[in-house]
């Protein structure tokens, strides 16, 4: 190549990459906010004694939460070893190239079972629904079940919940179009006939312990629970 052939390249790399753009990722922002819903009762049926197990935000057949200095174990420091637990619950809308969803979002207490912590830690978890997933909500007449593959969660012992983190976590999962997991996250709603709402927080479809409304459940009245439905 000749001197001037080279320095020709050279020039044309320059200006193809001074050319270049710089373009940051679209943000996302919560658009559409619910109210909160801060208390439900959790049921269980307990199968050695033929009776029925209630305590606030929780679900435990375990009676003895209920007797003597375990009862001042109540609240976080129980509802760490169950799943099923919340401390509210909201849904916030986002808005994802010109496509809306609607994020569940769910507090919890949790502990680091590896590590044998026992100290209670706060766990957030977006559960992302499509907007006709989502509509669902909008017409509870009996059992409805509302299905997705995209969670994200945030918030450990040393790391607490973080608003732009969390959507980012958001936009980071809707932008891969399809999640890897062969599984789906499901959030079943029941409504008996005396009109009140019963349901669970969202499991993934592989889970061994399903939902079965005859055995376990939150019950909250309808009122209480359309304060988390956008409409």
């Amino acid at each position: 190549m000749s001197r001037i052939s080279f320095l020709l390249a050279l020039l044309f790399i320059a200006v193809a990459l001074s050319g270049q753009q710089r373009i940051n990722k679209e943000k996302l922002n919560f658009d559409k906010i619910s109210g909160v819903l801060k208390k439900a009762k959790g049921w269980e049926y307990n199968e050695t004694l033929g009776e029925w197990i209630d305590y606030n935000n929780v679900i435990s057949q375990k009676t003895y939460y209920k007797e003597g200095l375990y009862r001042l174990l109540q609240g976080r420091d129980m509802m760490k070893f169950y799943t099923q637990n919340f401390i509210k619950i909201q849904t916030k809308s986002v808005i994802y190239k010109e496509t809306e969803y609607f994020v569940l979002i769910i507090d919890k207490w949790n502990y680091n079972i590896a590590y044998g912590e026992r100290s209670p830690f706060r766990e957030t978890y977006g559960y992302i629904f499509s907007k006709e997933e989502y509509r669902k909500l909008h017409n509870i007449e009996n059992l409805i079940e509302l299905k997705t593959k995209y969670m994200v969660s945030i918030g450990t012992e040393y790391q607490k919940y973080n608003e732009t983190n969390f959507l980012n976590m958001i936009r980071t999962i809707l932008q891969t179009e399809k999640s890897e997991d062969s599984f789906e996250y499901i959030f079943p709603v029941l409504k008996t006939t005396e009109g009140v709402i019963r349901f669970y927080l969202p499991e993934n479809s592989s889970s061994e312990s399903g939902y079965d409304f005859d055995k376990k459940y939150f019950e909250t009245s309808s009122k209480n629970f359309s304060k988390i439905i956008i409409r």
